[in-house]
């Protein structure tokens, strides 16, 4: 059914959103902050731990965004989704 498609597409990509702006924030800036010392101790340079952390973060921003945009055009139903849908007590429109 391509509205239930469209809406797992939905709310992966609000997932991947949320996981990938925060992320994006808190794996750059906590390791220098915090002073956590994960894999060196190099907490006033753009290391490459918070690189790979910045980048991580971007592409899961990016897909979730990505994602996002495609769920909300919404599902054609066809004649038999909208069939289906009104004997299970759904709205047909």
């Amino acid at each position: 059914m391509n509205l239930r498609r469209d809406r797992i597409m939905y709310y992966t990509g609000l997932v991947l959103l949320l996981l990938g702006g925060p992320g994006l924030l808190l794996g750059t800036f906590a390791h220098d902050l915090l002073r956590v010392p994960i894999l060196g101790t190099q907490y006033e340079g753009f290391g490459w731990l918070n690189l790979i952390a910045l980048a991580s973060g971007l592409v899961l921003l990016l897909i979730g965004s990505a994602l996002l945009a495609l769920g909300l055009r919404g599902g054609v139903l066809s004649e038999p989704e909208i069939a289906e849908l009104s004997k299970s007590g759904g709205s047909g429109t």
